[in-house]
């Protein structure tokens, strides 16, 4: 590191001074000749208008070489500290520049950039609803089983997750790393990516699998790509943000070259929640609503970023909109997000790492992330109007469609250099409802604060073979007004964006062409992937085969209308029974959904939809609740479990958790089963319902440590901790089964003895009694026993009885100054206390079975303390003092 400089008293002294008072565009622009614009390009945006009340601060700054920055240092004499930024070639980390030197400093012929230095990041909000049935997630399972992220590897990106939740267990990457505190927002996105479901149904993510690793966004330059290719991450989740920055600075510019130099992978953002705000510089500063990304990195080209959906399936109103500040594309798609972009970005995550497996498991090699993007937009919903917008980018994920497209290699990897074109013939069958092609490439970085970050540029166009038609991809106006930045897509050239896409409705069948042709290659050849589906007719996405919808609740359904549309009757039938049941009429078959109050039942079932000339039914599903377990007892040597019987459930699995996943412990047509402890692998069981032979889903899972949970004695607690006449005791049991006694035991001079003794029922409740207890302090235990003898204990207890005169001081002796306790049989009385010799020392008033006395300000001696009732009778008692 250069040693400190002082700035040089040389002709930028008078310069500066006049320029003092005013923002730095403004001095650009009284300055013209010695502040040229290009002097002024080297500052990101937000730069430019910094204050020189602003103190010292530190910024990133890129340069030529650093060698010749140093001597340039060396000098102007400059007061500035300089450090290295490690991954980032010819990145600076620049401390202790005042606002009136940026223009110094920018003014260096060695100085290609300054930008902001470190942020706060922050959590973009946390996870509440998760529905997989939104984006198509529970559809792709159940339609490829076999993908469930095995092999795969994800690394977040903010705070550290919790290393010990197990529904990542056994799966963490370096957990040690991991000390300190953990955030619940980032173990959520790890579980919406990667949860195995151990917790319960609501713990499985999108898949259960993959290997998940943890980086700190404390840095937002990207993580040194050997660590994450040396760990075999394919995709890191970012689901943080800075506050609005819309502009393409050197971590935009590091997030393209680190994708374009490791083309397999993948960085997914979340947009933000800030769409209720507006960027302050650049070409659309101050307006609402508008090119609200939270964070510079989130415009760069080769990564995704992602907005989020309501329940209703609209955009939410604070997820981040875009365009990039050039004009670009963003976000690029949506996912659901009740909980905000975190959440969306996360399931996002998890579906790329899905489609990574499966080109892996097709072609024996990790895909081009430019692959799985163009197949994940291409595969997208529509939100909203035709076309993509700047609000819900290429509309809503749709796990299923991506992975369909890259099982049936609906897909060309290829590449062109200027002039140049590549083709791929489609045949387009009768009743095709829509034909449409991605085109996605992997764009070399711009240099910041470029007018336009595209540098390669490629056109698609798809062409009819017979008539000889032709159609571009779809164009948004990127006018800086809120009018054009909403008018729908439009065909055209793209000239801005590193993705296109072209749509045709209801396409005539025949042979089309889709052609990428290289316009600019400025460094080449330029590779790239195309993807292409044809929609085509109805099909249900949920339920799905062995779904199971909770019984008595609101459940989600989904379907994808194809070439179908209209109104439709919806019904369902129990496996039972011929009998179909009218669930709704009159649905728009347009809405792709519909939310069904169940029946409180358990039993397989059906829906059909039917209209005119159609009758579609789904798959056979479950229909039940979640299977409540309970532990009966949790003895050292052995667990009962039990729950409530479901309707047509003839047998139950029982699954206890292993190294990283829950696995089937034992099989039982009984609600109740005990299990001796040495067939645990672990402490965390769950059950599931057979019905008619499938298998629901498992409830919740619950621990069986010994420490958290009862052998037999759930409760022992007396009724009063000072009473005057009987003692009495409540008792709870976890269960009742193979006990034979209960008993109530005080302890005496050689050991405790039964004061109340029975059998117990069929209650798991009983009221225990000492009917003569010992005047002053008592100790009690509740025991059980077994019907094979063996004998359980519950903690101690002490009450104390007061009977009538009865008088306690306790403890006695005491220190002076310390807090001394009195029963008597009263509640409330008058305590006077005298000396030794009868003089009166203090009076008070005192309440409770149990009095509080303080003896602080008394000398150690005898005291005597008497107590005077409501009704005048009085005792007395001693007290010692030390």
């Amino acid at each position: 590191m250069p040693p400190r400089y002082k700035l040089k008293q040389t002709f930028w002294v008078p310069v500066l001074c006049l320029l003092a008072l005013l923002p730095l565009h403004l001095q650009a622009q009284q300055a013209a000749s010695p502040l040229p614009k290009q002097v002024i390009r080297k500052l990101a945006p937000p730069l430019q208008g910094v204050t020189r009340e602003l103190p010292a601060a530190s910024y990133r700054i890129k340069v030529s070489d650093k060698q010749g920055f140093y001597t340039w240092l060396h000098q102007q004499q400059l007061d500035l500290r300089v450090s290295d930024t490690g991954d980032q070639p010819n990145t600076l980390l620049v401390t202790g520049i005042k606002p009136s030197q940026l223009l110094q400093l920018a003014d260096s012929p060695k100085v290609l950039y300054i930008d902001k230095p470190h942020r706060q990041a922050v959590e973009e909000l946390e996870l509440r609803d998760a529905d997989f049935v939104v984006n198509n997630v529970y559809a792709a399972q159940a339609e490829f089983p076999e993908l469930t992220g095995q092999g795969m590897a994800v690394s977040v990106k903010e705070y550290a997750f919790d290393p010990e939740d197990i529904d990542l267990q056994g799966r963490v990457i370096n957990p040690q790393s991991m000390e300190g505190n953990r955030s619940p927002h980032a173990t959520t996105m790890a579980t919406l990516i990667a949860g195995a479901g151990n917790t319960g149904p609501n713990g499985k993510g999108v898949t259960q699998h993959t290997f998940i690793a943890h980086s700190s966004f404390e840095e937002l330059f990207p993580d040194e790509s050997e660590t994450l290719l040396a760990q075999g991450i394919s995709v890191q989740n970012h689901s943080y943000g800075v506050g609005v920055e819309n502009y393409y600075g050197l971590e935009a510019q590091a997030y393209d070259q680190q994708s374009y130099q490791h083309p397999e992978l993948l960085h997914v953002f979340s947009s933000g929640n800030s769409g209720d705000k507006s960027e302050t510089s650049g070409t659309y500063a101050n307006l609402p609503g508008i090119a609200n990304l939270t964070g510079q990195f989130k415009t760069s080209k080769n990564t995704l970023s992602v907005g989020a959906l309501d329940p209703d399936g609209q955009v939410g109103m604070l997820s981040s909109r875009g365009p990039a500040y050039d004009g670009r594309i963003k976000p690029e798609l949506v996912a659901h997000g009740a909980g905000g972009t975190s959440q969306a970005a996360a399931v996002v995550s998890g579906i790329a790492l899905l489609v990574q497996q499966s080109y892996r498991a097709k072609y024996g090699s990790l895909p081009p992330a430019s692959l799985v993007k163009a197949a994940l937009i291409n595969s997208a919903d529509e939100v909203g109007s035709p076309g993509p917008d700047f609000t819900s980018g290429f509309g809503n994920a749709d796990a299923l469609g991506a992975l369909r497209a890259i099982q049936a290699q609906h897909f060309k990897l290829d590449a062109v250099a200027t002039g140049q074109t590549r083709s791929i013939q489609l045949k387009v069958p009768t009743g095709v409802r829509r034909l449409k092609a991605t085109l996605v490439w992997h764009d070399p970085q711009a240099e910041p604060n470029a007018e336009q970050a595209l540098i390669n540029d490629l056109d698609l166009v798809l062409r009819h073979t017979s008539s000889g038609k032709s159609w571009r991809p779809w164009v948004l106006s990127t006018y800086p007004h809120p009018d054009s930045l909403h008018r729908p897509a439009r065909r055209s050239i793209d000239r801005l964006n590193n993705v296109e896409q072209i749509t045709l409705e209801a396409p005539a069948a025949g042979t089309y062409t889709l052609q990428v042709t290289g316009y600019k290659v400025l460094q080449g050849p330029q590779k790239f992937s195309l993807v292409y589906e044809l929609e085509q007719g109805m099909e249900w996405l949920y339920p799905v085969a062995a779904s199971t919808l909770t019984a008595g609740q609101p459940n989600r359904l989904a379907w994808q209308t194809g070439t179908v549309t209209g109104i439709a009757t919806l019904q369902y039938r129990l496996q039972a029974s011929d009998t179909w049941h009218t669930i709704a009429e009159g649905i728009d078959l347009r809405q792709g959904s519909y939310t069904w109050q169940t029946p409180d039942t358990a039993a397989l079932g059906q829906l059909r939809m039917l209209s005119k000339g159609m009758d579609l039914q789904t798959e056979t599903f479950i229909l039940a609740k979640p299977a409540d377990l309970r532990i009966g007892f949790n003895c050292e040597e052995q667990v009962m479990l039990h729950w409530s019987r479901q309707p047509n459930a003839q047998e139950y699995q029982l699954f206890q958790l292993g190294a990283t996943h829950l696995e089937p412990l034992l099989k039982t047509v009984d609600t109740l089963a005990i299990v001796d402890r040495s067939l645990l692998q672990g402490n965390y069981l769950a059950v599931a319902p057979l019905i008619e032979g499938t298998q629901a889903a498992y409830g919740r899972s619950i621990t069986a440590e010994v420490e958290t949970s009862p052998c037999y004695i759930s409760n022992f607690q007396p009724r009063q901790l000072v009473t005057p006449d009987v003692v009495r005791f409540s008792l709870s049991l976890s269960t009742t089964h193979q006990l034979g006694y209960l008993r109530l035991e005080r302890l005496e001079k050689d050991g405790f003895e039964t004061v109340h003794a029975g059998t117990p029922s069929s209650s798991l409740r009983y009221q225990l009694i000492d009917n003569n207890p010992v005047p002053g302090r008592n100790v009690y235990r509740a025991s059980v026993t077994t019907t094979d003898g063996k004998m359980i204990y519950s903690q101690e207890e002490t009450v104390i009885h007061t009977p009538k005169n009865f008088v306690q001081v306790f403890p006695n002796p005491v220190a002076a100054g310390e807090t001394v306790f009195v029963a008597v049989e009263s509640e409330t009385v008058k305590v006077q206390i005298f000396d030794r010799l009868g003089r009166f020392v203090q009076e008070s008033q005192e309440t409770g079975m149990l009095k509080e006395l303080q003896t602080k300000g008394l000398s150690p001696g005898l005291y005597i303390i008497r107590f005077t009732n409501e009704k005048g009778a009085v005792v007395s008692g001693k007290m010692v003092l030390q």
